[in-house]
């Protein structure tokens, strides 16, 4: 099973990543701590949204595709709050969702990529 279909896993697993993640950026980045941790929990809050449009997809017996266009807007909105655009104009709107699209499936793709933690406990 993949580890995007166990909703709490993927919440702790992917909470666990960034936060391992932000305090080395934090030392090889000094002074860009506070940007540091709102990145952090930008990719936490695209890796939630993903994670609840897998469980929704699933109980609706939806294909990839039409759960990628489902979570698609709602990762839209999270790059819109983030550091990322902020003070920007959005110059083209079709590419911007494009590029959310691609931001969506690749969380898909790294939380897909986690060992699920109860079959690498029977595994040892």
């Amino acid at each position: 099973m993949k580890f995007l279909t166990k909703l709490g896993q993927i919440l702790l697993q992917a909470t666990s990543i960034v936060t391992g993640f932000a305090p080395l950026a934090k030392i090889a980045l000094p002074g860009q701590s506070g940007t540091i941790d709102t990145i952090s929990q930008d990719l936490a809050e695209i890796a939630q949204a993903v994670a609840m449009m897998e469980a929704i997809g699933q109980e609706l017996k939806l294909p990839g595709a039409q759960k990628l266009q489902g979570v698609s807007p709602l990762v839209a909105q999270i790059i819109l709050r983030s550091a990322i655009v902020a003070n920007h104009k959005i110059h083209d709107p079709a590419l911007f969702q494009q590029g959310a699209q691609k931001v969506a499936d690749g969380m898909a793709d790294v939380l897909n990529s986690l060992e699920d933690k109860v079959d690498a406990i029977s595994k040892t």
